[in-house]
């Protein structure tokens, strides 16, 4: 609309600028100018297209037209600037919403990553300790073999008694039991060592879930915190999502 306006308006002042620029030239004519000479019958031509009155309506409309664009237009750029702005404001209410959105999810992953450091430092310490524990039982079951040694020797000695002699006396019985004592501590703790093992490969396996889990975390909190809230922070101005440029 502007556009056909400005093009009547244009036109209207280029034909106003070669009618000056004529009657200029008519107005400079003199007896004297070179060029002169007779046009018979011209008088009597009359190709005139408008009279004074209409003249100065077509230019007076052509300004009115321009001006009730222009106005029509102004209030059409003041609709655009309010729902460009009205939609500039939604868009950064919505960009902080889901800002908010992220640093409550980041707060929850890092909570829930400090939470499994916490539970990893705890279970490779009881790694540690069933460790120890279980080179503890090993030893105790290696010490066993000497004591073991000694008593089934004496009694394999003592079956060498000749004759009558070879009798169950006192001795022979602590020697048999202390065999018995030494056999079933020995299984009490293969038990325990078998136990801790098991103990020891659930505490490896815990340890290698968490140790998962963390790294799961980690690439969560890059992902939301380094990657995403970094290119929220490039988010463009209000002027510039409102389409103002320059700003």
């Amino acid at each position: 609309m502007n556009r056909a306006g400005q093009h009547e308006l244009e036109k209207d002042l280029q034909d106003k600028f070669r009618a000056i620029n004529i009657d200029n030239k008519c107005h400079q004519l003199s007896n004297t100018s070179p060029g002169l000479g007779f046009h018979r019958g011209v008088e009597g031509i009359d190709q005139t297209v408008s009279l004074p009155e209409s003249w100065a309506k077509f230019s007076n409309d052509n300004i009115l037209r321009s001006q009730r664009e222009r106005n029509a237009s102004k209030g059409l750029r003041s609709d655009s600037d309010s729902v460009m702005q009205e939609t500039s404001n939604e868009m950064w209410t919505q960009h902080n919403n889901v800002n908010v959105s992220f640093d409550g999810r980041i707060a929850e992953t890092m909570d829930a990553r400090n939470s499994i450091q916490n539970h990893l430092a705890k279970v490779l310490q009881e790694i540690n300790e069933m460790e120890n524990n279980i080179s503890l039982l090993r030893k105790s079951i290696k010490d066993k073999e000497a004591p073991m040694q000694v008593a089934q020797s004496r009694l394999e000695n003592r079956t060498r008694r000749p004759n009558v002699e070879l009798c169950r006396d006192q001795p022979q019985h602590r020697l048999v039991s202390e065999v018995g004592e030494i056999y079933e501590t020995v299984d009490i703790l293969q038990n325990r060592l078998r136990a801790a093992e098991s103990a020891l490969q659930e505490l490896v396996r815990t340890k290698s879930t968490l140790e998962h889990d963390l790294q799961v975390k980690n690439n969560s909190l890059y992902l939301d915190k380094e990657k995403c809230m970094g290119l929220r922070r490039t988010y463009p101005t209000t002027a510039k999502l409102a389409g103002y440029r320059g700003q």
